[in-house]
């Protein structure tokens, strides 16, 4: 049964036939766990008044009539430039909705702050500070205790793991680095009651089977356990700089991150040069720019005409202080002031083809090596692809493969070997 199992799954994710049959299954998935219809299974609209009294507003996914295995992760998804929580939810088929339903993942994809009624960061920056900086605290302080206060008990799920794409990257990797140099409540020193007991057959944390198991760790990370002494000279002035004295408010698992790299494609940008007004705030794409740049022309296949026909609609304006910084400041401070502090898994991908990064070997080695104290660092170039990853035809493997590496983090987390 089990071997039967398998090939099934590996009919499903890998071939055009197999991906129908696997969305298929997630609509009666969802019938099934929610006990409703399939098609009345969309992504709920939410908003949320933040401690700040600020709002955050997206998209999830409604919660099932029963709880989720026990270690099961709560994707929270933060869209790139010029779109918004739509972005996870284009269409049916271009949708994290029917993974979340089959898996029994929930996913909550935000607006990020500026975008459609979440309400925006102030329009100057602290002295000293950059927008990508501004953001991230404002998620790490903000958006993601509002979620994990919200919607964690209703969802079962004992973690938070982040899917951010293209310039929602930096606030994440800042967010991830803020969570890792501050305090542990005593909460998460708990969490064994919401997560996963080690019983017969399996291997704790402690001992020498864990000193030994580094056999799926890519090279030049580090276990968790080596982690604190390396960062401990850095670690005040990071928690100093958080701007609060509190613990952790929500435990984080992991980070998926693509669309943003290291060496920019001069090409485009020379593009977008003549489409910035120096005298605005915010930018908005042509949609027949966004189509050729973001999503490729319709000739070369890699995405679905019912994708073009959205384009307009997943259209938004973008900051012009967020494009800026990825290409001024960023790339001067965010490796030694963050990346390196980032103690969670990390999981980094860009397609061979990206429209506004180069994926050349050092490219990626140089971005994922960045990572050098995460307990667990993965990368590679997606083929076939475009810089929307989750747009295009391949990004149906690509939901399934983050879902998967998602819950593979819930359950490490749950079992306290993160």
């Amino acid at each position: 049964m089990g071997q039967t199992f398998s090939k099934q799954i590996l009919y499903d994710l890998t071939c055009p036939s197999g991906i129908q049959h696997f969305l298929r299954r997630s609509a009666k998935a969802t019938e099934t766990l929610a006990g409703k219809p399939a098609e009345s299974q969309n992504m709920e609209y939410f908003s949320l008044q933040l401690a700040n009294s600020a709002v955050v507003t997206g998209l999830r996914t409604p919660a099932a009539s029963e709880p989720p295995p026990k270690g099961t992760p709560l994707i929270v998804g933060l869209h790139g430039g010029s779109y918004s929580a739509e972005y996870y939810n284009a269409t049916p088929t271009y949708s994290a909705s029917p993974y979340s339903a089959f898996l029994r993942v929930p996913f909550v994809a935000i607006n990020r702050p500026g975008y459609k009624d979440s309400t925006a960061l102030p329009d100057t920056l602290p002295e000293g500070s950059t927008f990508f900086q501004e953001e991230g605290r404002y998620l790490h302080n903000e958006i993601l205790p509002a979620i994990w206060e919200a919607y964690a008990a209703g969802y079962g799920v004992s973690s938070i793991v982040i899917l951010a794409h293209s310039l929602a990257v930096p606030m994440t990797i800042v967010a991830a680095a803020l969570h890792a140099t501050t305090p542990s409540s005593s909460s998460d020193e708990q969490r064994q009651d919401q997560s996963l007991e080690v019983g017969e057959g399996q291997v704790s944390d402690q001992g020498p089977e864990r000193e030994q198991d580094t056999s799926s760790m890519k090279e030049g990370t580090k276990p968790a356990e080596n982690v604190k002494e390396n960062v401990k000279e850095d670690e005040k002035e990071n928690v100093e700089e958080n701007g609060k004295e509190n613990v952790k408010s929500y435990p984080l698992a992991g980070i998926v991150l693509s669309g943003f790299g290291t060496i920019p494609n001069v090409t485009t940008m020379a593009r977008v040069e003549p489409l910035v007004d120096p005298n605005a705030t915010r930018i908005t794409f042509p949609p027949a720019f966004k189509d050729e740049i973001m999503l490729s022309l319709p000739s070369t296949g890699f995405t679905d005409p019912e994708i073009y026909e959205k384009t307009e609609e997943l259209n938004t304006s973008v900051s012009l202080a967020e494009f800026a910084d990825a290409v001024g400041s960023w790339p001067l401070y965010w490796c030694e002031r963050y990346a390196k502090h980032v103690r969670c898994p990390v999981m980094y991908a860009l397609v061979a083809n990206d429209c506004f990064w180069m994926p050349t070997k050092k490219a990626m080695e140089d971005f994922a090596g960045s990572f050098e104290n995460s307990v667990r660092v993965e990368k590679g170039v997606v083929l076939g692809g475009v810089h929307c990853l989750e747009l295009c035809r391949v990004g149906r493997g690509w939901y399934a493969r983050v879902f998967g590496w998602a819950m593979e983090c819930g359950v490490a987390f749950g079992l306290g070997v993160l």
